[in-house]
């Protein structure tokens, strides 16, 4: 039987991006101390994440959601995303 991560993902109130659950095979993103990777049954862990979440599915395909800052927390297979969207920012012409 394989093995996936259960996630869970809330957005800040300001997003256009919707609140939503998922499984993935693996999960890549990054916090201070560079790229990391979630796989299941990794360790408990919590971090302040940035910049990209990368989910992982069984089909070879991938999502990917940009944002500003977060908070990522993974025990038992769920990993919890508490993310802030980038701000809109107007272009200058």
């Amino acid at each position: 039987m394989r093995q996936e991560l259960n996630i869970s993902v809330v957005w800040d109130q300001f997003s256009k991006e919707k609140n939503f659950k998922a499984t993935s095979v693996a999960v890549s993103l990054e916090n201070r101390r560079g790229k990391l990777d979630l796989l299941p049954l990794h360790a408990n862990l919590i971090s302040v994440i940035f910049n990209k979440v990368i989910f992982y599915t069984g089909e070879k395909t991938t999502k990917t959601y940009e944002f500003e800052t977060g908070v990522v927390e993974i025990s038992e297979n769920n990993v919890r995303f508490l993310l802030e969207s980038k701000p809109d920012i107007p272009k200058v012409a």
